[in-house]
């Protein structure tokens, strides 16, 4: 049986890092991490901050790498104060952000030629699902090390879905996170349609939920749609940004028909390009309010024929 993991390395501690630090630390584990802006929230937890990345890795039995670009991945990895010449052999390396398919299995190549094992764990939820453990990991990667890393992984979420091999679970997360735009767009419509039908609004999020045409982002998103509850974000458009981006071109590059997917886009691409960007997604009810005014008013009850 393979030796616990006791002390876990986190590099990028932002919206997602925290809630992931927080599960660790409340399952016991040692956590040491970095982050290039304030960290006092990890510290807050009982996290152990570290100096530079290079630091963090010489300190852990496991590296989870949660971090929002491939120019930010890059940096922590092959920078100056880097972790790739500090990489103890058969160090576990687990990439947790997202990025191009190509990307990841380029960086792994080269954390693996360094003598790192590496995973992929992509995460399916929000920050307070995370919170909850109510998240999904999506993972990529030997099966082998995955069971080396579980106790961690289930630290931070019990559901688990091992896809495959390494690149598998950023292409589940890209599904994933297609359909979101779809499914929020759709539940913005129909609150809409409930609102100009005369019903309140709350009323509509609560019913429509309960019964055949509830959805996972209808229960999130369609009480913020209630309550005009667009700050602070849960999950603001300009996050989604790359997701529309990485979603479109795995979508062309597979030849699939996107006629949902096609109609919703052009949505959040106008909401990303106005003051609303920083705002929840939720809020694209309100460009669906402006396109519905220029059509012809309700009308209420029905004509006999």
């Amino acid at each position: 049986m393979a030796q616990r993991l006791e002390t876990v390395g986190m590099i990028g501690i932002g919206k997602l890092g925290v809630p992931v630090a927080s599960n660790l630390i409340q399952e016991n584990f040692k956590v040491v991490g970095y982050r290039r802006t304030d960290i006092g929230a990890f510290a807050a937890l009982g996290g152990r901050p570290m100096r530079s990345p290079a630091e963090t890795a010489q300190q852990c039995d496991i590296l989870l790498l949660c971090l929002p670009s491939e120019e930010a991945s890059l940096e922590v990895i092959e920078g100056a104060q880097g972790i790739l010449p500090h990489i103890k052999p058969g160090l576990i390396v687990v990439e947790m952000g997202t990025y191009r398919k190509a990307f990841k299995l380029q960086l792994a190549d080269t954390l693996q030629e360094a003598g790192a094992r590496v995973l992929e764990a992509e995460v399916s939820g929000s920050p307070p699902m995370v919170s909850a453990r109510k998240a999904a990991l999506y993972i990529g990667g030997n099966s082998a090390v995955l069971e080396e890393a579980r106790p961690v992984l289930e630290a931070i979420s019990p559901t688990l879905y091992h896809l495959g091999d390494y690149g598998c679970a950023v292409a589940m997360k890209l599904i994933a996170n297609y359909l979101l735009s779809i499914h929020t767009l759709a539940a913005a419509e129909a609150m809409n349609m409930g609102a100009r039908a005369g019903f309140d609004p709350h009323v509509v999020a609560k019913v429509i939920q309960s019964g055949a045409g509830g959805s996972a982002m209808f229960g999130v998103r369609a009480p913020l749609m209630a309550d005009r509850a667009f700050t602070p974000a849960l999950g603001p458009f300009d996050t989604l940004e790359k997701y529309l981006e990485l979603g479109r071109q795995m979508a062309d590059e597979l030849g699939c028909a996107t006629p949902l997917f096609s109609a919703a886009e052009p949505y959040f691409r106008r909401a990303l390009h106005s003051q609303m960007r920083h705002e929840d997604i939720a809020a694209v009810i309100k460009l669906v309010e402006e396109d519905s005014a220029t059509q012809l008013a309700p009308t209420v009850g029905h004509k006999s024929a």
